[in-house]
């Protein structure tokens, strides 16, 4: 067996990563952490007395203008000197709608950075900058993408709406959702999910990492920076419509390729320009991997 191991040091700290026949470690941790959950859930139901257990993996990906991410009011809005660092995200709200495929139809590779295609940083055409009017470049969540989405069933997609219920300034610590996973019938045949657990992610990173990311003058470092992937976290099926109705069980989510840096500016009193407090696109898709367990026969995706 064939095994690497190495160890980098990077800002004062020391990483460890290993290599077993090519693969890497977090992939195996990923691999071993599902099956894990799948034969727990499928203990539980069979203990509930739910009779048969059907169990099946999907992925959902979600385009840039099928999500969204919603900041509630705040108790002023008269900007301060660096606001964006005080802002409150509790009762702030991610909105997603994604179509839903086989797994193994899609492929995901290693993708480190940004091109022309993305549409990232259309702004940056003038040559006298010095990088001969290139667009800057950024890095995806995860440092992946889909290499290729099939068109989507209508009748098959995952959506839904998940609100911030423990935070700390703008770190979110829990959260709570409510899903659908729509799998056929023409958008009928949905599991209704329910999901409310604790939920660590700070949509706002780079922000502690380097203020100027993003900043009314240049943007220095937008492609040195590596967003977070969030976390995976747990949902109960809680009932169905059409052909899952009565259905029981459990889902896991996990989100295996993401987008670019939010692009946010602490600003600060001096600001005039408002306007330019998002002054990029995100890009990239947001890929998630679905495990469902449930009582009732899953169809597989088109």
């Amino acid at each position: 067996m064939k095994f690497t191991a190495a160890a980098i040091t990077l800002l004062g700290f020391t990483t460890f990563y290993s290599t077993i026949d090519g693969v890497e470690g977090d992939e195996l941790k990923l691999h071993a952490r599902e099956k894990m959950q799948k034969d727990k859930a499928e203990r539980q139901l069979q203990a509930n007395g739910a009779g048969s257990v059907y169990s099946r993996g999907y992925i959902c990906i979600t385009r840039q203008q099928d999500f969204a991410f919603v900041i509630p009011q705040q108790k002023s809005i008269v900007p301060e000197e660096e606001r964006l660092k005080q802002l409150n995200f509790l009762g702030s709200s991610t909105i997603q709608s994604g179509g839903i495929y086989d797994p193994a139809d899609i492929r995901i590779v290693d993708r480190l950075g940004t091109s022309a295609a993305d549409n990232f940083d259309l702004d940056d055409t003038d040559s006298s900058s010095g990088d001969g009017g290139q667009q800057n470049r950024a890095q995806f969540a995860g440092q992946r993408q889909p290499r290729f989405i099939p068109q989507k069933d209508p009748g098959f997609f995952f959506n839904g709406e998940c609100v911030a219920t423990q935070v700390a300034g703008f770190q979110i610590l829990g959260h709570s959702c409510l899903l659908n996973l729509c799998l056929g019938g023409g958008g009928y045949n949905c599991l209704a999910i329910y999901a409310g657990s604790k939920f660590v992610f700070n949509p706002l990173e780079q922000i502690l990492f380097s203020p100027t990311t993003f900043s009314f003058d240049t943007s220095n470092n937008a492609g040195e920076i590596v967003p977070s992937l969030p976390p995976s976290y747990p949902g109960t099926i809680i009932g169905g419509t059409g052909s899952f109705i009565g259905a029981v069980g459990y889902v896991d989510v996990t989100t295996i390729t993401g987008r670019t840096l939010t692009p946010a500016i602490a600003f600060d009193d001096n600001d005039d320009d408002l306007s330019a407090l998002a002054p990029f696109d995100q890009a990239g898709y947001i890929t998630q991997k679905i495990n469902v367990v449930t009582n009732v026969p899953l169809p597989v995706a088109p």
